[in-house]
């Protein structure tokens, strides 16, 4: 059992941090993996394989690699490729954009670009080079070409603007140039030269239709297959035998709320195909998605059969027996150049910062606040939930400096220190909404927990003298195209004054999930041993959990509580045998309730039951929630996961299963589905001739299978109580 957390006095206190995220933080081979892991280990994967704000997907293969370019929009260095050789396990490559250039706005001087800037890229390969194509926007279009994706790239600049162009390179080497917004209605197709550095010819319409647009375009066994994006609503697919069209048939291949929008298919080395696209999902921004392609006739169908048109959450890996990776996201800041995963939130002032060697030294930017700030670095926030943490030196701050850990998105927010006076400040969109004075110490330690699970971010502090507490309360997270930033919350280092200032920090390190960086090698985690989801099993004997707390109950020992929306426990190597029927917890609730929701070896694992808790009139008035379970059989990792309200849901004392028969269960004497101390005291009974057993009672109460009900019976129910034993065996 592992947890972080003080015990509360009352259900209303203000909750501790407690975060042990199970799928977040894996071991692979003894190292410390920090950031969201799809791969399973067992051959299956869970989408999306980037459980971050990677949208407007490009992706091809080249070789045995696949490569995949998405959109940064203002990021600095922007527009990143990703690569895997599964789908499955991505690893950040490079960046084609150094810089962006043509408007003051880009350097934060006047106003600023955000939601603009680097969107839907289109990545293509030809004779030993590779190409992306991207139209800033509002800007002419470039097309950027490297030997080698990690760079350095160049680029060529057209003559037009081609809103969301897709790079299509025929067979024998033509290239051509696909593109149309969703206002047209239409798509539109020019050729390029072979330098691939401006157009030839005129633009043809190839396709007239509602709202399209983030074309992609690919050839099978000489068709042609046009995707287009109907934004927020579909994936659609027109086909031709030519290249020009005509395009007359049209199907949908996936509606938003079964899989996503914005997509296309790749192909495998074994001439299968998966498709790829991006799903609108709030706070965490526009995630890919994968799934095998099903061909129905001569049409790519998303899916599997039986499942058209549905992304489902598990597959297994489109390609077996690639090592498990992941991008890069804590840094130790001990190298000489940048990680790979921090953008700039504009164009940076490169004379503001540098790497000490074992520092990121910030220099504070002029601005007014956190949104014109800037220099702020940022990496992509991580779901279903994570934890951004620094540790930073503040000694070399003056006056006016505002520097700490930021939310940036909308809404944006921040937990930071001031100079003069000196006290930690928690910020939602400008206003000030909590304050800590009396700081003395200069190394300070700020985090935000981001949980896309219920939207809510918090803020938290410490030193080396105290422990962490939340500052403020949470900020409900969003994603906002028009106003925002156009992407998932991200974490953000930032250092500003509203005045001019030579002050600076230095940053000792950034940690995802409060792990250290990838060359540190954590204790490996033993399993546990299995246990009888038969028997009860108290909630506080979990093996991992997230946001909830113990504390003592009043029908003795301790119960888990201070329970909200999101919130979840894991028991491990749960043994169900030959399968359950039933599921029985005991709770307390002074509140609505909620629900507990069970799954199965995930966060994201089939739902095999779901328990209604109702309002019992304390946190201590205890009764029964009792529910229906279906297709739990084996051993699995059991997820309790509560949903409800915003206040807190209820308290759990303790939960068992009862199985498809319990008439007859050895150590069962009252065959009540539930080992404990009743049958003991029943046994008891029997043994003193008190209450003498018959039928099934006396044949649970043999558990040495001797054929005598006797004090050994009574002496290994006991000990099977205690979970000295297991077993009867």
């Amino acid at each position: 059992m592992i947890y972080i957390g003080k015990q509360k006095s009352n259900p209303r206190a203000k909750k501790a941090l407690v975060l042990i995220l199970v799928l977040s933080v894996l071991l692979f081979q003894g190292r410390a993996i920090s950031a969201w892991q799809s791969d399973n280990g067992d051959g299956t994967f869970t989408n999306p394989p980037l459980y971050a704000d990677y949208p407007d997907p490009s992706i091809i293969r080249v070789g045995n690699y696949f490569y995949m370019a998405t959109t940064t929009f203002v990021g600095v260095p922007g527009l990143i490729i990703t690569k895997s050789e599964d789908l499955v396990n991505w690893e950040i490559a490079g960046h084609c954009i150094s810089s962006f250039d043509g408007n003051d706005d880009y350097n934060l001087e006047g106003g600023t670009r955000y939601g603009n800037g680097c969107y839907a890229p289109s990545i293509a390969y030809k004779d030993g080079t590779f190409y992306v194509v991207v139209t800033p926007n509002g800007e002419r279009t470039r097309i950027y070409y490297a030997k080698d994706v990690s760079g350095p790239w160049d680029y060529n600049l057209l003559s037009g603007s081609y809103f969301d162009p897709c790079l299509f390179i025929e067979d024998d080497g033509t290239p051509y140039l696909a593109y149309g917004g969703a206002w047209e209605n239409k798509i539109s197709m020019i050729e390029l030269n072979s330098g691939l550095s401006a157009t030839k010819g005129a633009p043809r319409v190839i396709l007239y239709r509602d709202n399209v647009e983030g074309t992609h375009l690919s050839k099978v066994n000489g068709t042609y297959y046009l995707f287009n994006a109907v934004p927020a609503r579909s994936l659609v697919c027109s086909r031709a035998n030519n290249v020009w069209g005509p395009y007359g048939e049209t199907i949908t291949l996936c509606v938003a709320g079964k899989g996503g929008h914005q997509g296309g298919i790749v192909d495998l080395p074994d001439g299968s195909y998966w498709g790829y696209l991006h799903q609108d999902e709030g706070a965490i921004g526009r995630p890919t998605r994968i799934c095998p392609i099903t061909w129905q006739d001569g049409w790519p169908k998303f899916g599997r059969p039986g499942f058209i048109g549905q992304v489902e959450s598990t597959y297994p890996k489109p390609i077996q027996n690639k090592p498990i990776k992941v991008p890069a996201a804590s840094d130790e800041f001990n190298s000489k150049s940048m990680g790979l995963q921090w953008m700039w939130n504009h164009n940076p002032d490169n004379s503001k910062w540098s790497l000490t060697g074992s520092s990121l030294r910030l220099k504070a930017t002029t601005a007014k606040d956190f949104w014109h700030a800037r220099n702020s670095l940022t990496q992509k926030g991580q779901g279903p939930i994570s934890t951004g943490t620094i540790k930073i030196d503040c000694s070399a701050m003056q006056p006016g400096d505002i520097s700490g850990l930021g939310m940036l998105g909308n809404p944006w927010g921040y937990i930071a220190v001031t100079r003069d006076p000196k006290r930690i400040i928690m910020v939602e969109e400008g206003e000030v909404k909590a304050t800590a004075s009396d700081i003395a110490s200069d190394i300070l330690y700020f985090r935000i927990e981001m949980n896309f699970v219920n939207k809510q971010a918090k803020f938290f502090w410490k030193n080396d003298h105290r422990d962490w507490q939340q500052l403020g309360s949470s900020i409900t997270m969003g994603f906002d195209w028009q106003y925002g930033t156009f992407q998932g919350e991200q974490y953000a280092i930032m250092n500003f004054n509203p005045r001019r200032s030579a002050g600076y920090i230095d940053v000792d390190w950034f940690r995802l999930n409060d792990k250290p960086g990838e060359n540190h090698v954590p204790e490996p985690v033993p399993t546990p041993s299995p246990r009888k989801a038969f028997m009860k099993i108290e909630a506080e004997d979990y093996n991992e959990h997230f946001g909830i707390q113990i504390e003592s109950c009043s029908e003795g020992g301790e119960n888990i509580g201070f329970i909200e929306n999101g919130d979840y426990v894991v028991y491990k190597n749960i043994d169900f045998e030959g399968g359950a029927e039933n599921f029985e917890a005991r709770v307390a609730s002074a509140t609505n309730g909620g629900n507990i929701e069970l799954r199965l070896d995930s966060i994201n694992g089939p739902i095999v039951g779901t328990c209604s808790v109702t309002s019992t009139g304390g946190w201590q008035e205890w009764d029964y929630a009792r529910c229906k379970v279906k297709d739990l059989n084996g051993i699995h990792d059991l997820y309790l996961i509560f949903t409800g309200s915003e206040d807190y849901l209820f308290n759990v004392n303790w939960f068992t299963f009862k199985g498809v028969s319990v008439a007859e269960r050895l150590g069962d004497v009252n065959s009540d589905g539930v080992i404990d101390s009743t049958d003991l005291q029943l046994l008891k009974r029997h043994l003193l001739r008190a209450n003498i057993l018959t039928g099934t009672s006396l044949l649970n109460a043999d558990v040495n299978k001797d054929s005598k009900v006797d004090s050994a019976d009574f002496t290994l129910i006991k000990r099977y109580i205690l979970r000295i034993i297991t077993s009867f065996d």
